[in-house]
């Protein structure tokens, strides 16, 4: 391990970075970089380093999204060491273990935001508005990820792009994230701007005796072709209050070392590999963790279609990994090991939580709002499927407080399971004039299961109050919220999503 510091100094860069033109169908993205973790504690002492390999491909090109593939391999840097071994000393070159490998399938939407892709049924696999997805898992703070997202950052708030942001974590047991664009940086001939990201434990500034304190320091190479990363450096720190020196930590770092598009039959080979190995993984999973009811046979069968699906395959594709992790899988189940979870990204069911009062509201854009960009005043946003019998009242409500407090409050009425087009008519039908944005992403990002429902968020990006439902009484509810921030509302809030979480140190500790 090599010493020095991680500098992420916020600071305020004059310039705005230019608008990115976007992926486009076919991009493939190859980062190649490394994966090292240390622990130091009392019993339990160890170092580990690993190569980093991360594919990205866009299967599908929107004009408010991109669809992709993200193949995330990891290999033992000892395996090289053991086989050049081997042969000195007669035992023969050892066989290199297979990489341990995983693919994931994301939406990235036009403002940064990204969530995970569960397209249903077997090949080929729908892509559209309609794709079920999920919210990214939060970055492991104890080991390496067996995934990784640093690609695709998120955007500066177009309000004030040079001023600090928050982003609500994933995991509603952490503090936000604080981002900051530092600088701009030439890598592989790109202008890319340099943003930073600092993310910390309550107590890292003084841990208890005895009890974990972490600190995450990302600093991330953003290209201002395509929005996405061209470089990612991250560090993760623990202490434990035991001693003055690191615990433990975790650094990760890659670069982007081939860019190319893929086209014709190479491309539709890649995605059937892809398509291939997802949906495969999706009929496997609920299976895997108690292998030995099933018996073997239940396994061999599925283990023959894809040992046929991999005979005829193209053994040239970098995505045939993805297949084979899927395939070793299928071995070890069928000799009755339980597996906790596939390789691949299919056995994330969970929905994200609907936010409780006083919890960071997730961040999204829809259409030309966006949450973050609202700072410094509430915000009403009123969820409704159109059509519904509950929804005439709900945009009654909406329109309402617009009418009354549009000039102060932002009321944000967003359609679910339904368009804008369908959402509009209803408004229309009512001779209504509150505006109607697609809730796709919301619907996404808040874990919407029911509706109408109403949430009141604060200029610092916080809920205040939530309601499941509409009734007489709804609307009264709501403006009362909304009257109580408006009085207390006063300038100079920082910017972002939500506010930041504790003391907030411009340097990282140093590295061990």
């Amino acid at each position: 391990m090599t010493g020095g510091f991680l500098a992420l100094v916020l600071h305020c860069f004059p310039a705005a970075p230019p608008e990115p033109t976007g992926l486009q169908k076919g991009d493939e993205l190859t980062f190649i970089g490394t994966v090292e973790e240390a622990v130091d504690r009392a019993g339990a002492r160890f170092r580990r380093s690993q190569k980093l390999e991360i594919r990205v491909l866009v299967l599908e090109k929107k004009d408010a999204w991109v669809d992709v593939a993200v193949l995330t391999l990891l290999r033992r840097k000892s395996d090289a060491v053991a086989g050049a071994v081997g042969a000195v000393t007669g035992g023969g070159m050892d066989k290199p273990a297979p990489p341990g490998a995983r693919l994931d399938l994301l939406r990235v939407h036009a403002d940064g935001s990204a969530h995970h892709l569960h397209p249903v049924g077997p090949p080929p696999l729908t892509f559209d508005a309609k794709t079920p997805a999920r919210t990214l898992p939060a970055v492991s703070l104890d080991t390496f990820s067996p995934f990784e997202f640093g690609v695709f950052p998120p955007r500066a708030p177009r309000a004030a792009p040079n001023e600090p942001w928050t982003v609500a974590s994933t995991d509603p047991n952490r503090p936000a994230e604080v981002w900051q664009t530092q600088d701009t940086d030439t890598v592989a001939a790109e202008r890319c701007t340099i943003l930073v990201v600092n993310q910390q434990h309550e107590r890292w500034a003084k841990p208890i005796g005895g009890r974990s304190a972490w600190h995450r320091a990302d600093a991330v190479w953003v290209s201002a072709l395509d929005g996405t990363a061209r470089k990612v450096h991250r560090v993760i720190k623990h202490r434990d209050g035991l001693a003055t020196d690191l615990a433990a930590w975790v650094e990760v770092k890659y670069e982007l070392k081939y860019k190319s598009r893929v086209i014709g039959r190479t491309f539709d080979r890649y995605r059937c590999d892809v398509e291939t190995a997802f949906a495969v993984s999706t009929d496997l999973g609920p299976f895997l963790a108690d292998a030995v009811k099933h018996g073997p046979k239940f396994f061999e069968t599925r283990a023959q279609k894809l040992d046929a699906y991999l005979e005829q395959a193209d053994a040239s594709s970098p995505y045939r990994e993805a297949v084979l992790a899927v395939r070793r899988q299928l071995d070890a189940a069928r000799r009755g090991e339980s597996v906790t979870a596939p390789p691949l990204s299919n056995n994330l069911k969970n929905r994200p939580a609907w936010p409780e009062p006083n919890q960071p509201a997730p961040d999204f854009t829809a259409g030309t709002f966006r949450l973050s960009e609202n700072r410094n005043k509430p915000v009403l946003l009123v969820f409704f499927k159109p059509g519904d019998e509950l929804t005439d009242l709900a945009l009654a409500v909406a329109d309402a407080l617009h009418q009354k407090d549009g000039t102060r409050l932002a009321v944000v009425p967003l359609t679910v399971r339904g368009d804008v087009a369908a959402g509009t008519k209803d408004r229309d039908r009512r001779k209504l004039t509150v505006p109607i944005y697609d809730g796709t992403q919301a619907e996404t990002a808040y874990g919407i299961e029911s509706v109408p429902r109403f949430v009141v968020i604060d200029g610092r990006g916080v809920v205040k109050w939530t309601f499941t439902g509409v009734g007489a009484e709804t609307g009264s509810l709501a403006r009362s919220q909304l009257d109580r921030l408006l009085i207390s509302a006063s300038p100079g809030v920082a910017s972002g999503t939500i506010a930041p979480s504790g003391p907030q140190s411009g340097r990282t500790p140093p590295r061990p």
